[in-house]
């Protein structure tokens, strides 16, 4: 299943839905963490209480296996497409990549750091991007 035909807020690893960290990889931990921080920080206020989101956590190997794994992170959020919502947006990006940030240099490894590329997709009422941030850690 893609996340993208069915995708609930919640963290998804290789595209199946997770609920446990400790069923998965530090990749899997770090991306369940990530979704608690941003679920704390929606409850504290720091993000719009009706923003969803929902954590994609994807290892993709080369074919071949001759250079290392991509570890890709996608985030979705709900609710914040508008114009209107600008100020919300940029506050949100700048919120999610301090926890990113945080959270990365606690789970990952530099080569995985290395590896590692995320973004965060900002989606409208039909779950269609209307636009993204990237993030790399610093």
């Amino acid at each position: 299943m893609f996340i993208e035909q069915s995708w609930k807020p919640g963290v998804w690893i290789d595209g199946q839905p997770s609920h446990a960290t400790d069923t998965t990889d530090t990749f899997g931990a770090f991306a369940h963490d990530i979704h608690a921080d941003l679920r704390t920080a929606r409850d504290a206020g720091a993000i719009p209480a009706h923003v969803e989101t929902t954590i994609s956590a994807s290892t993709i190997a080369p074919l071949w296996g001759d250079t290392p794994p991509i570890l890709l992170l996608h985030i979705r959020l709900t609710g914040l497409t508008g114009p209107d919502h600008a100020p919300a947006l940029d506050h949100v990006v700048a919120e999610a990549f301090t926890i990113l940030d945080r959270r990365g240099t606690q789970h990952l490894t530099p080569d995985q750091c290395d590896q590692y590329a995320g973004a965060l997709f900002f989606v409208d009422e039909h779950g269609q991007p209307q636009t993204n941030r990237t993030h790399r850690f610093r």
